[in-house]
This record gives structure tokens, C-alpha cells and sequence, in this order.
């Protein structure tokens, strides 16, 4: 299978979170970053040499969440398709692109790249949102989570 991709800016930009133990596994970070990434809309491809090769699955405390994280981002990947649930056989070839029932990320090869665009472009939003990188888990989630609010008030 093929492994989920952080940046490895994006590793360095929460390395005070790493140092203090609050982020224990590089997918704390890739977590952050997509669903920035997911919420805004905003993908981008990144070079092999610029990201850090993770996991092909969704660890623990992720897994529980797994199918929550695919269904954001398959709701992405519809609406930037153009695509409504009413046109069900180009919904249902787009999706089968991308996920994958037998895997163990429940994602195709290309689903875990596109996925993982998400999480590359959800650093560039962080970067936006943020003057400074984060020096606190706490800090940072509270001023994340009106961050992510206030665009998603702005969205639909």
C-alpha cells in the first residue's frame, strides 16, 4: 500500500509540539494540516524530496476516525469535481478513483496521494491562519479551532 506523505516544513514548523511531547507520531501533524487542507479546499502536489513518507494506515488515536477523515475528504473531492450526490453513476466512478473497501486506510493508491495533497496544502493555510508557529498544544488548538470556525461560517 502506499504510505500517507507530511511535509517535511510542515514537521519543523511544529517542532516545539514535538519537543514537548505533545505530538508523539508525525500523523499528529499530517491530522492538522489536511483538515485545514480539507476544510478551505486547498490541495497541492509537493515533490517527493519535500515531504516525509509516514504510514499506509490511520494510527491510533486516528483509526477510530478513520471513516470520518475519508468522508471529509471525499466531500472535498466532490465538490471540487463539481459533482452532486443526484448524479450517482459519475459520483460512484470518481469515488471507486479514490477508495478502496479492502484496504486497511480504506484508500486507493492515487486516494492516499490525493489525500495526502490536502494535508500539503493544508500547511500553506496554517501558515496564513498563524503568525508564528505553534509553542503550545493548547494555544494552538483553541486559536486553530477558531480559525477553522470562522471558515467554515464563511463556506456554503
Amino acid at each position: 500500500m502506499v504510505p500517507f506523505r507530511v511535509r517535511k516544513d510542515a514537521k519543523s514548523w511544529f517542532k516545539d509540539l514535538y519537543r514537548d511531547k505533545s505530538f508523539k507520531i508525525d500523523f499528529d501533524t499530517f491530522y492538522f494540516c489536511f483538515i485545514a487542507g480539507v476544510a478551505t479546499g486547498r490541495k497541492r502536489a509537493m515533490a517527493g524530496e519535500d515531504t516525509s513518507e509516514m504510514i499506509d494506515y490511520f494510527p491510533q488515536p486516528y483509526g477510530a476516525s478513520s471513516k470520518i477523515l475519508v468522508g471529509l475528504f471525499l466531500s472535498a473531492e466532490m465538490e471540487k469535481l463539481g459533482l452532486v450526490m443526484t448524479e450517482r453513476e459519475r459520483v460512484h466512478l470518481e469515488i471507486a478513483k479514490l477508495v478502496r473497501h479492502d484496504s486497511s486506510n480504506h484508500l486507493t493508491a492515487a486516494g492516499v496521494g490525493e489525500f495526502s495533497q490536502y494535508a500539503h496544502g493544508g500547511f500553506d493555510v496554517l501558515l496564513e491562519w498563524f503568525d508564528d508557529r505553534p509553542r503550545s498544544l493548547d494555544t494552538f488548538e483553541r486559536q486553530f479551532k477558531r480559525k477553522l470556525d470562522a471558515q467554515l461560517s464563511n463556506v456554503g
